[in-house]
């Protein structure tokens, strides 16, 4: 990209005029020579700032602070969203838009702690080892949330997948039983600990 004939702007130079021309236009300088498609960018800002009960900044991915005005700007000229549910203490992602079906490393990481192994009556597979499963599948309406997903070994993800074994949980509680084929309840294994 620099080593266009004339340029004496460095790649961190270049990357920044690039940045600003999106945020600021949408469009980037046809003189950089760089073609720039669907660019992301992260705002994530406190839901108590937003009702007015609180002052924390809002924070712009890869930069850090910034006023919620400027926040406010930035999100107005969005065309599409992605709401993320996180804990208020840890940070940790909960949930996650409907649009979105690829587990995030900190959703995964949570369920990891929470469950320890997999699901699946029996098994002790450690859940760092498994498949991260939407018990009621995505493409059938299911959201990509802790209360929705949780880790099945490769083996019982399929006999999920295949046949007619289902896992449910208790709201209240968090407790998650099976259903066999043949309609009998089992219990998942205890954590653990």
């Amino acid at each position: 990209m620099h080593a266009q004939p004339g340029e004496t702007r460095t790649l961190a130079q270049l990357r920044a005029d690039v940045a600003t021309g999106l945020l600021q236009d949408g469009i980037t300088d046809d003189t950089v020579g760089v073609t720039v498609s669907a660019p992301s960018v992260a705002i994530t800002v406190p839901v108590m700032t937003l009702l007015g009960h609180a002052e924390e900044p809002a924070i712009l991915d890869g930069y850090g602070p910034i006023d919620l005005e400027t926040a406010k700007n930035l999100a107005g000229g969005a065309t599409s969203w992605v709401r993320i549910l996180t804990h208020p203490i840890s940070g940790t992602i909960l949930d996650v838009d409907r649009s979105t079906y690829r587990v995030p490393a900190a959703l995964r990481r949570w369920l990891n702690i929470r469950d320890k192994v997999c699901t699946f009556p029996g098994c002790g597979r450690l859940a760092r080892d498994c498949d991260i499963d939407h018990k009621a599948e995505w493409q059938h309406g299911g959201g990509t949330s802790a209360d929705n997903t949780g880790p099945l070994c490769e083996s019982h993800h399929q006999v999920k997948t295949e046949t007619l074994w289902r896992p449910h949980t208790d709201p209240e509680t968090g407790t998650t039983w099976w259903i066999s084929p043949t309609a009998h309840a089992t219990d998942a294994d205890p954590p653990p600990w």
